[in-house]
């Protein structure tokens, strides 16, 4: 979205790092976050992210989430989707942001993806979260690559127009 915006993020990333080296809870991160960049940011600009951290000794999954869409976790034969905890960054400069933290079993997915994704259009209808949740239960121990694949070309037949916000998809399977 311009060089503004690459600048921002730029901005977020790095100092995400560096909160996450501070603080262990990624909601604490998320929230120290916000508050620098509420107050260093353009009051314009919006951040949506989502912190995850996989402990792989403990075989847990802890997250936060800034207004960012839905991950899905395919866990116990069940998908769930794991909302946002917050606010988006910089939407208020003293929110709150929560974590959840999970146990991981063998053969789990979890599917992270940007809103470019589910804001696909086919005229006035969004492909939607709905539509990303259905494509991962057809399949969900396909291999990630090939997931990721799919859900990223279902999205592009279901547009009838292309899609105009960057995409990405991640699929982690323990």
């Amino acid at each position: 979205h311009g060089i503004e915006a690459s600048i921002t993020a730029f901005q977020a990333k790095y100092l995400l790092r560096v909160f996450l080296d501070y603080f262990r809870d990624p909601a604490q991160a998320l929230g120290e976050l916000n508050a620098q960049l509420s107050v260093h940011g353009r009051a314009e600009e919006f951040v949506s992210m989502c912190v995850v951290v996989i402990d792989n000794p403990t075989q847990t999954l802890r997250y936060a989430s800034a207004g960012h869409p839905a991950m899905w976790l395919w866990h116990d034969r069940d998908l769930e989707p794991l909302r946002a905890t917050g606010p988006l960054i910089t939407l208020d400069p003293g929110a709150a942001y929560g974590s959840r933290e999970l146990v991981l079993d063998e053969g789990d997915l979890l599917v992270l993806y940007t809103d470019g994704l589910a804001e696909a259009r086919n005229g006035p209808e969004l492909f939607g979260e709905e539509r990303v949740a259905a494509a991962i239960r057809r399949d969900p121990g396909a291999p990630v690559e090939v997931l990721c694949r799919d859900l990223l070309e279902e999205a592009r037949s279901f547009a009838t127009v292309d899609i105009g916000d960057d995409v990405a998809i991640l699929a982690v399977r323990r």
